[in-house]
């Protein structure tokens, strides 16, 4: 079945049938291009929808506002499919970490800009973001960097929050300053940082 096919289908489902994947891939992606060409205020869901391809019912059954929709593909903009790794060495885990945050940095950063200027205007819009994407992967960061305490790599001294805010600033601070991130940055980093925190420097 073609992709116009499925959309059509997806306009007028049958009791029951499953979302079409194909019809939420298109929507994220004129979600995304809408906000990325107009910001926010000046994205609609109508203008989305005709971007995608699909009627403003087919949106509307899986968003119930443009807040949703949103928040919805800015969590696209990391692969659901790459966690942050669990190698048991702490050097190990914090470059996997940077390399993961700068590809997603890479991929949203202008777009993270456009919802962080409607914090006045549209406060609940950067709420969400906060709860459902950039909490949760904060979370996940101050796991991983537990775990090194709990093995006695990091110091106990070491507030795994306030580390992970170090870091993933490391590479909001080179992105404004339009100062690209290599690989050999990554690793001076994680030495710099690896020298704050581990109970031997010299291992892990």
């Amino acid at each position: 079945m073609s992709s116009t096919a499925s959309i059509e289908t997806e306009r007028n489902p049958r009791p029951g049938r499953p979302r079409d994947p194909e019809v939420d891939r298109a929507i994220v992606r004129a979600t995304l291009k809408a906000l990325a060409d107009h910001g926010y205020r000046g994205m609609s869901i109508e203008g989305v929808a005709e971007e995608a391809g699909v009627g403003k019912t087919t949106i509307y059954r899986r968003y119930a506002s443009k807040v949703e929709m949103v928040v919805a593909a800015l969590s696209t903009l990391r692969d659901p499919g790459h966690s942050l790794p669990d190698t048991g060495r702490v050097r190990t885990d914090l470059s996997g970490m940077m390399a993961l945050a700068r590809t997603t940095l890479l991929r949203g950063f202008s777009l993270m800009g456009a919802v962080l200027v409607e914090e006045d205007r549209n406060p609940e819009l950067l709420k969400l973001v906060r709860e459902r994407i950039i909490g949760p992967r904060r979370d996940e960061a101050v796991t991983m960097l537990q775990r090194a305490v709990d093995r006695g790599e990091i110091r106990p001294d070491v507030d795994p929050e306030a580390a992970v805010h170090a870091i993933v600033g490391s590479l909001f601070m080179r992105r404004l300053l339009g100062v690209p991130e290599s690989e050999e940055w990554i690793r001076q980093t994680v030495e710099v940082v690896c020298r704050g925190v581990l109970a031997d420097p010299r291992g892990s």
